[in-house]
């Protein structure tokens, strides 16, 4: 009986365990997939409030808050870009997020 235990216990720790990367692995999976995550899923802006707009409201998968780093500007062609570095104060990640400004009014 002590041995059935034992199983069903080591069991219910796997289950929970497997579930819990499975999950922490769809919440990194949904964050570099979400729109702004790679340049080629740029968010179009036509004002730099805008960007904090967008920045302001993202969390790093881990669930922690994101702190602003830096940003900088990149020209591919005919396309303007500005890049926001955002580090985690959880995991210490650092995130990318990539804005179009192309069409920016100035």
């Amino acid at each position: 009986m002590t041995a059935l235990l034992f199983v069903a216990a080591i069991t219910a720790a796997l289950v929970v365990i497997g579930s819990r990367r499975w999950q922490r692995a769809r919440l990194r999976w949904a964050s570099q997939s979400r729109l702004g995550a790679s340049q080629s899923a740029a968010i179009s802006i036509r004002s730099y409030s805008e960007l904090d707009e967008h920045l302001t409201g993202r969390w790093c998968h881990c669930g922690g808050f994101l702190e602003r780093m830096g940003e900088g500007t990149q020209e591919v062609g005919t396309r303007r870009y500005r890049i926001a570095s955002l580090r985690c104060q959880e995991c210490e990640e650092i995130h990318r997020v990539f804005f179009d400004t192309t069409d920016m009014l100035h």
